[in-house]
């Protein structure tokens, strides 16, 4: 089986239609948060093999469903379905009751071959 690439994850992620940016959203006069649904990604990575042929990224990444009040399968399952369903993940729910949203996170890990 031939892993995506973080890139490839993240088209996936964004071709669904929710708004989604990487890290947190951040609030300006020009640009406010939007309304849930939104996805979050984050993207950890290490780098071994640096010797210009054998360079490997290890990344650990999470995509985050944070939807209004309660989860939605329907959103669960085409995240599931469209973005993650050739990467090994696992996925955990938690209630956020301060903004009233539950977040939806899917953690995975993709080994890559290196930038040039």
């Amino acid at each position: 089986m031939i892993m995506p690439t973080i890139e490839e994850i993240i088209t996936r992620a964004t071709a669904i239609g929710l708004p989604i940016t990487k890290n947190a959203w951040k609030k300006t006069a020009k640009k406010p948060v939007p309304d849930p649904p939104y996805i979050v990604y984050l993207v950890n990575e290490s780098q071994r093999g640096n010797d210009k042929k054998n360079t490997i990224r290890e990344i650990d990444g999470s995509l985050e469903l944070y939807t209004d009040r309660t989860p939605d399968e329907s959103l669960e399952r085409q995240i599931e379905k469209e973005v993650l369903s050739d990467l090994p993940f696992e996925k955990y729910q938690a209630d956020i009751t301060s903004e009233n949203m539950v977040q939806t996170a899917y953690e995975f890990n993709i080994t890559q071959k290196g930038r040039k």
